[in-house]
């Protein structure tokens, strides 16, 4: 069963092809576990190239244990292995310790990338990560765009990420891995509750299903459904977007007859994008901004400008001008 929805999975989103070349993410825990032993399984099949790779995040007293288990886990099956240690901790500046763990570990999974000239990276998100991280967003407020959650196949600068267990639940991986006594190891840290995901996990999700006992199932479905809705939406203002750009000194313009037709979706769409253009990416970018930015076409004089972080929106006569401010 779970060996078919992970065929399954691949063919759909087209995840892989033959004689592919992929870095596997391998922290050691049960889903991770499991999509090794998945991949092993496909390899001949497919004639995959595989690197296993590990990153240390150095946070628990058993971080180097799970990666010695990794390692040994690859020597045994004779897979390569890479890993690297960084003590997250002191690289964390305030923000949030999850950012700075998930920017550190891809920052690791760049340069595996570029010193063994692998583009793809087989994450193992499951279904329930998506449904956990969905409603993470709805309670943080997110727009159409963060409530995909998490997507089958996505970018990350020059990396493809695939994600083959994207339709398997926590249950059903737990099972496998039992049933074919392959082991694991676990992070004691995910039975926290101090930590939000793990607040989601372990009481939210157990309240709403009193409400609605197939409540997993109906959050992953919105997901997949605003995850389509979003990719029309993205790649319709995205094209609008290629033919309205102007290259203005650092940053770009858009001219406001043109801006001034588009239905309010399609124009946020489009100044998240090339707000995203400018600056690099969309952190700190709240809807009001996008309210304000909106107020400033329609109702605000010439010359009048909106700041966000690292940003300036200006407004001529004729254009608004997305200018960094970043030297």
């Amino acid at each position: 069963m779970l060996e078919r929805i992970f065929r399954d999975t691949v063919a759909k989103y087209k995840l892989l092809k033959k004689r592919d070349r992929v870095i596997l993410a391998v922290s050691g825990g049960p889903d991770s576990i499991s999509m090794f032993h998945l991949f092993r399984e496909l390899k001949e099949e497919l004639k995959l190239r595989m690197i296993c790779s590990h990153f240390n995040h150095g946070l628990r007293k058993d971080a180097d244990k799970d990666e010695e288990f990794v390692r040994s886990l690859c020597s045994t099956y004779r897979m390569k292995f890479v890993s690297a240690k960084k003590e997250v901790a002191k690289f964390f500046k305030g923000d949030s310790l999850e950012q700075t763990a998930r920017r550190l570990r891809f920052d690791f999974f760049l340069n595996c990338s570029r010193q063994y000239k692998i583009k793809k990276i087989a994450l193992a998100h499951t279904r329930d990560d998506v449904i956990e991280t969905l409603l993470m967003r709805i309670i943080r407020g997110s727009a159409l765009r963060g409530m995909r959650a998490i997507m089958p196949k996505s970018m990350y600068r020059s990396l493809c990420l695939i994600r083959p267990l994207i339709h398997i639940s926590k249950r059903d991986v737990l099972k496998w891995l039992k049933d074919n006594n392959y082991l694991y190891r676990i992070d004691k840290t995910n039975l926290e509750e101090k930590f939000f995901r793990n607040k989601i996990r372990h009481k939210l999700i157990s309240i709403l299903k009193e409400f609605n006992p197939n409540v997993e199932n109906n959050l992953f479905n919105l997901s997949k459904i605003a995850g389509e809705d979003y990719d029309f939406l993205y790649n319709y203002a995205s094209s609008i977007f290629t033919s309205l750009k102007k290259i203005s000194y650092k940053g770009i313009k858009l001219k406001i007859d043109d801006l001034k037709n588009l239905h309010p979706a399609i124009f946020k769409e489009i100044i998240r994008i090339a707000i995203e253009d400018v600056k690099g990416d969309l952190r700190k970018v709240e809807y009001r901004h996008l309210e304000e930015i909106e107020d400033l076409l329609i109702n605000r004089p010439s010359g009048s400008i909106v700041h966000l972080p690292h940003l300036e929106i200006k407004k001529d006569d004729a254009f608004l001008f997305i200018k960094s401010l970043i030297l």
